[in-house]
């Protein structure tokens, strides 16, 4: 039985997709759904701008105090995302749990969520237009797959949904 619904986004053109995909599947099984987006933390190359153009303290207080309000700002950022779809009819919120931002490796953000919330399904895009072979899924969607304790539903990364690009491609639209 699906419960709680982890849906990951990287905020990209297929947000959308996703968010309807998953909107749907809350609805069909009355499940929580909780959304995560993860926040790559600073590499070397960022440290080292900071360290270059900055005092130590304010470098230091860039990293901690920058990323606290980056997470902030991401957060609104996928509110603004979920509330445009829903204005938009694109999805239903009733079941909306709360918006998860973290900072830390994707992988690791997402399946950390994902036992936190004891989530039933895993959603994640995939890194190709369509799902048509051959597949070629991303990293982060790749390694979700190898690693996670629950089912992972994988969309698409179509602006387009299903019933679209069917109706499209029997147009010879594409």
């Amino acid at each position: 039985m699906i419960k709680t619904i982890l849906l990951a986004v990287d905020l990209s053109v297929f947000t959308p997709c996703l968010l309807q995909h998953a909107a749907e599947l809350a609805k069909q099984h009355s499940a929580k759904l909780v959304v995560v987006h993860a926040i790559e933390p600073l590499g070397t190359l960022g440290h080292a701008l900071l360290n270059a153009y900055l005092e130590p303290e304010e470098s230091r207080a860039m990293a901690t105090t920058g990323m606290e309000a980056m997470v902030r700002e991401v957060k609104a950022q996928v509110v603004d995302a979920l509330t445009d779809e829903y204005i938009d009819g694109g999805i239903d919120l009733l079941h909306l749990g709360e918006v998860i931002v973290k900072a830390g490796p994707p992988i690791d953000v997402i399946l950390q969520v994902a036992h936190d919330i004891d989530a039933s399904l895993i959603i994640v895009g995939s890194n190709s237009p369509d799902m048509r072979p051959p597949v070629s899924l991303g990293s982060v969607s790749q390694k979700i797959l190898n690693n996670a304790r629950v089912p992972v539903y994988v969309v698409p990364n179509s602006p387009l949904t299903w019933q679209e690009s069917d109706r499209q491609n029997q147009m010879g639209l594409w």
